[in-house]
């Protein structure tokens, strides 16, 4: 067996030994009590022996390579991009399979439900039992990685940032929180108190579950990006395509150890106790981590002990540790570092606390200690939450003179209402802190402080909606404008009242426009609407134009059109005297319309070229028809 060990001088090495290979073309695997199971690329699932690690089943053929593949108690669940096999765990016969409305990219099984994620930001929920499905879109961009437990489902998409979703069985999930923008495309998982989000660059975001805000970044040695990440209440375990496994203490931040694969690129790991389960490109690895020569359990429910001072039995050996501590603590502090410096301070303490007895026969030192470290947690706790302040009064101060000179900002609403949210806890929080920390004079900078961002922020809120008061009056009238243009083509209406509609909104825009800010988002609002319009009227209005010059353009000179005109006259008389040889009614009718048309056609081209002698004569042809037509009519009345 490979064996190894890792870790800091502080903290009990972490040991490892590889305690087997399988061959496999593994992408993901889950275990029970009894078999490891396996999505193998070659279409099948394979089961192994948790007794031996021997092959016990082969379960296929899919019709694609699985993606994921689940257990409950009785059955096997196998997710292919268009459909779900299952299998009986008695027999190992395949009890069938259900299909999937959308190509599946991932799915987790969690209860009674499978939760798919699909292609074009498809979140499918499919009953496991009854097979009854519901869908929704979530994300606009492929679901690459999805987690859930009882209450939420986090969601990863190719080009947007992860979300979080509140469960509903009889509803779509409710949006809860969108998480930073780093984790966009990431690798997704969780605990009951942190969503962790691992991207391409190797770092490991950690959000909390209560403001859903960036609690801290996990950064791994390697700049290769996370494949994978398995989480337990204490433990995280991360999975780089470089074949490097790293496992963090999550409640500390810190890293605990790191092992190293060779290169090979890991495709999915999970953890059952003391045990990684690691699938690669050459197979899967089985791996037993260890502390102090024991098993480590990371999948305890209870506080892990990760340093050796319990097995300390001399006073001195934890004074001296704690002092160790304490000048990390104390550098970092010197360095600026003061959330670095804080968690040294709490683990020196936390270092005491578990040594309790080991110090009693020295408590004076080690109440001396103590009170020290207290003292020096409490000034670097004020100055990490005095350093936040500074930077998040700094973003809003930035926010705010952007809408003072450029009159506009690049946010988005969402950034901005989560930057309104972060500035709000974090006073809360300072000003608790302040009033805990009241006998330090630090504490009274703090308070400074956040009366000053509390100043800033309000007045940067103040700025902000009046920002969107304007904006949304521009996109109001636009608004406004767009409905009434709609109507007026449902109706049909003709284009010189469209010309002369546009002409309307033009001159409201060109107002609006004149009393906007000349660097502002509102100016480019109007303009862009404002010209749109533009174009729009330039296109009717040479349509309108052309009718108008159409009768002028049929004739280049006066002379011709007195032609064409003494040429319609000497006929039309006989045109007109034929119309009581046609029976057909409707014909008739038809014939009358054309001779009319024929003679107004006349009359415009002589009114244009003042040709008053033709348009008299023209007119009374009109009569004749006109005339012949009412008669007609009579007739029938009587």
């Amino acid at each position: 067996m490979d064996k190894g060990s890792l870790g800091s001088n502080d903290a009990a090495p972490l040991g490892y030994e590889t305690v087997a290979k399988l061959e496999a073309p593994a992408v993901d695997l889950t275990y029970d009590e009894n078999f490891l199971y396996a999505a193998c690329r070659d279409q099948r699932v394979r089961v192994w022996s948790k007794t031996d690690w021997q092959l016990v089943a082969e379960l296929g053929e899919t019709d694609t390579p699985p993606l994921v593949v689940d257990v409950d108690d009785t059955q096997v669940f196998a997710t292919c991009e268009r459909r779900v096999y299952v299998w009986n765990k008695e027999t190992w016969g395949m009890t069938g399979w259900f299909e999937l409305s959308y190509q599946a990219l991932t799915s987790a099984l969690h209860g009674d439900y499978f939760y798919v994620g699909a292609i074009d930001g498809r979140l499918v929920s499919i009953q496991k039992d009854t097979h009854e499905t519901s869908s929704w879109q979530l994300h606009k961009s492929d679901i690459t990685s999805l987690w859930s437990d009882d209450k939420i489902i986090c969601t990863s998409a190719k080009k947007e940032e992860p979300r979080v979703w509140l469960k509903d069985r009889d509803t779509a999930p409710s949006e809860l929180a969108r998480l930073d923008k780093k984790g966009k495309g990431g690798v997704i998982s969780g605990n009951s108190e942190f969503i962790l989000v691992g991207n391409s660059t190797g770092e490991i975001a950690v959000y909390d579950r209560v403001e859903w805000g960036l609690v801290r970044t996990l950064e791994s040695r390697s700049s290769n990006p996370v494949s994978s990440i398995w989480a337990s209440s204490y433990f995280m375990v991360a999975a780089l395509t470089n074949g490097s496994l790293t496992i963090w203490d999550l409640k500390r931040g810190e890293e605990i150890g790191e092992v190293s694969l060779n290169g090979q690129k890991i495709e999915w790991l999970n953890a059952d106790h003391d045990l990684l389960y690691v699938a690669t490109q050459d197979g899967i690895t089985i791996i037993r981590l260890t502390m102090s020569q024991r098993p480590l359990d990371i999948c305890t429910d209870s506080p892990p002990i990760l340093s050796d001072s319990l097995l300390k039995t001399s006073p001195y050996d934890v004074l001296e540790g704690a002092l160790q501590l304490e000048k990390k603590a104390n550098q970092h502090y010197q360095e600026g570092l003061f959330h670095e410096s804080v968690l040294e301070y709490e683990n020196a303490l936390q270092l005491l606390i578990d040594n309790t007895h080991a110090l009693q026969e020295v408590p004076e030192e080690r109440q001396l200690l103590t009170d020290e470290l207290n003292t020096r947690l409490g000034k670097a706790l004020l100055k990490a939450k005095i350093q936040e302040l500074q930077a998040i009064s700094h973003e809003i101060r930035q926010l705010s003179e952007e809408l003072d000179v450029r009159k506009r900002t690049d946010r988005n609403p969402e950034d901005i209402e989560r930057l309104w949210s972060s500035a709000g806890r974090i006073i809360k929080e300072s000003r608790v802190l302040a009033e805990a920390q009241s006998s330090e004079m630090l504490s009274y900078q703090l308070t400074h402080v956040v009366e000053t961002l509390e100043s800033d922020l309000n007045e940067a809120m103040s700025k902000f909606d009046e920002f969107r008061e304007t904006i949304n009056k521009a996109l109001a009238l636009i608004r406004q404008i767009s409905n009434e243009w709609r109507w007026m083509e449902r109706r049909r209406t003709k284009l010189p009242e469209r010309k002369q509609f546009l002409e309307g909104a033009m001159e409201k825009l060109g107002i609006a426009l004149d009393n906007a800010d000349p660097e502002g988002e509102v100016r480019q609002i109007l303009s862009g609407a404002l010209d749109e319009y533009r174009r729009l009227y330039s296109q009717i209005d040479r349509i309108v134009v052309s009718y108008d010059t159409e009768l002028v353009s049929s004739f280049t000179s006066k002379e011709e059109a007195q032609e064409a005109i003494d040429g319609l006259l000497s006929v039309m008389p006989k045109k007109i005297d034929s119309l009581k040889d046609i029976d057909d009614p409707t014909e008739q009718d038809l014939e009358k319309k054309r001779i009319i048309a024929a003679l107004d056609q006349a009359l415009e081209t002589a009114k244009s070229f003042k040709m008053n002698k033709a348009s008299k004569a023209i007119e009374i042809e009109l009569e004749k028809i006109i005339s012949q037509d009412k008669l007609t009519k009579s007739k029938k009345d009587n």
